[in-house]
Order: C-alpha cells, then structure tokens, then sequence
C-alpha cells in the first residue's frame, strides 16, 4: 500500500512488489476481471514485463447502524425491510402511497393478479 498526496488530499493505492526487478506495481485494477477461487492472478510487472502471481488477502472490515423499522400501513406491524412503490416492482396499485410489509404486499399482489 502506498500513500500519495494530491492536492491535499491522502490517497492509498494498493501495490505490490515485482518479485523479478522489486518494482511497486498499481494493483487497483487487478479485480476488474475477477479473482478465480483460490484468490490468485496473474500479473504482467509494469516495470520489466515480467509475469508473476499475486495473492489476494482480505481483511474484514465492520461498520455499524442502527437499525430502522417502519410501520406497515395495512397491518400496524413493525419491519426493517418496508415495501413502497418505487422500491419493489411490480408495486400493486391498491398499495399506491402506502408502507407495507412483505406478507401485505403478497397478499395484495396475489389478490390483484388473481382478479387480473
């Protein structure tokens, strides 16, 4: 990892070191096609040309938020995950301008399908 001033600003840029001629190599691209399973790729040094293997380590990071719950319009029941229009499509019109949860939204979208 190497930080790099800009304009006042600290950027990190994930490299790593070309184990023929030791050169730090831009790794920021190196996911864009995918990573096979065992986390390894192969990489062409920027520097000499020459192809190496690089293992892809991931570190956990957490974050943390409260969790939010809404009430549903049809049933009074408290949920994380609230139904609106615009979120969840296809959004059943008796439901429109109105927060539900999952099971009144299948209810409602089966009613409506089934008088379809």
């Amino acid at each position: 990892m190497v930080e790099i001033l800009c304009e006042g600003v600290k950027i990190m840029i994930d490299t790593v070191e070309c184990p023929c001629c030791g050169k730090e190599n831009d790794m920021s691209d190196a996911l864009c096609d995918g990573l096979s399973s065992d986390n390894k790729t192969d990489w062409e040094c920027q520097e000499c040309g020459e192809e190496f293997e690089v293992y892809v380590e991931f570190e956990p990071c957490y974050s943390a938020s409260k969790i939010e719950y809404e009430e549903c319009d049809m049933c009074n029941k408290k949920v994380r995950d609230i139904y609106r229009e615009g979120r969840i499509f296809p959004f059943p019109k008796s439901l429109e301008g109105k927060k539900v949860c999952k099971s009144c939204w299948i209810e409602q979208y089966f009613m409506e399908t089934k008088n379809a």
